[in-house]
């Protein structure tokens, strides 16, 4: 869909296909998991529960990732403006001043382009090669090569899948000879990102090593004490840390407490990071690398209650 204004064009392309197929994945994941939650709700505690969770989660978080991909899908589109170019992606938007873009052309069939990123059917994003253009950044919703527009910066190419390609290259190279006539200075391309977008977490890979080793450490946790769970006494004594000769009996169930707490602990240390991280970094790195000194706190604990018990 294209339409025009005073100095401006926006364009949508063709996105029901990619909608399409991004929805159905999302959709039959998120519903796999819930019945294989539900399902193993009623099981008793032991790995083949853990392993149920955990096939529930990772369906969970398969379903949410389609659906944020297949929600930037529906908002894609492209829009040229008096000194700009835009493209939007869900909660980002490259903005090109139309002054920094150096040619327009169209797709050819020969050129098969080679895509590494978010793709299947009817979508594309992702950074890939194209023969006679290098480096391509993809915002396309295309089919065939011959649906793209390849728009060329200094730095960086973009390719882009109006649905009436020739009248939007057209539109956008009118609007450039025009700022050039303009006299507009020259800028370099921006990326311009929502609030959550925009969080420095994206960028920090040690934040999200330390981070993800915390959380499987406490998945592994979990896994360890249902997997010994079906196997101990209905009362078992947990001695962590050692109080002497002063020893309860405690009914089995109490031992679930310990990754239970683990998780509650884990959760609080990972809502601090996100928060610190905006103003000091370095206090991230300390609140996560905390999280992982107290799940190996916890998982000693665990192996002394199973011990004892």
């Amino acid at each position: 869909m294209l339409l025009q204004g005073e100095g401006l064009t926006i364009e949508r392309p063709v996105r029901a296909t990619g909608m399409a197929v991004g929805a159905g994945i999302s959709a039959v994941a998120l519903i796999l998991s819930l019945a294989l939650l539900l399902r193993a709700m009623d099981w008793p505690a032991s790995f083949p529960q853990f392993l149920a969770y955990s096939g529930a989660a990772l369906m969970a978080a398969v379903g949410i990732a389609f659906a944020f991909w297949t929600y930037a899908c529906a908002r894609l589109g492209y829009v040229v403006a008096t000194n700009e170019m835009v493209i939007r992606w869900g909660p980002v938007s490259h903005r090109l001043p139309l002054t920094s873009i150096k040619a327009i052309t169209q797709g050819r069939g020969e050129q098969r382009p080679r895509i590494s990123g978010i793709g299947w059917l009817g979508y594309h994003v992702g950074r890939g090669e194209v023969d006679g253009l290098g480096r391509v950044l993809f915002f396309s919703t295309h089919r065939v090569p011959e649906e793209l527009v390849y728009i060329e910066t200094a730095d960086l190419v973009y390719a882009i899948s109006p649905q009436d390609p020739a009248r939007f290259a057209a539109a956008l190279e009118k609007a450039r000879k025009g700022a050039a006539k303009g006299g507009t200075n020259a800028g370099d391309p921006v990326v311009q990102r929502s609030v959550i977008a925009a969080h420095p977490i994206w960028s920090d890979r040690t934040a999200q090593w330390l981070g993800l080793t915390a959380v499987l450490l406490n998945a592994a946790l979990w896994g360890y004490v249902l997997a010994t769970y079906p196997d101990l006494h209905n009362e078992i004594t947990i001695e962590f840390p050692p109080i002497g000769d002063i020893t309860t009996l405690q009914s089995r169930d109490e031992i679930l407490q310990i990754p239970a707490t683990a998780s509650a602990l884990l959760g609080a240390n990972l809502v601090a990071a996100l928060v610190f991280h905006q103003k000091e970094r370095a206090a991230t790195y300390l609140l996560l690398s905390g999280a992982i000194f107290f799940q190996v706190v916890f998982w000693i604990a665990a192996i002394v209650a199973v011990i004892n018990a």
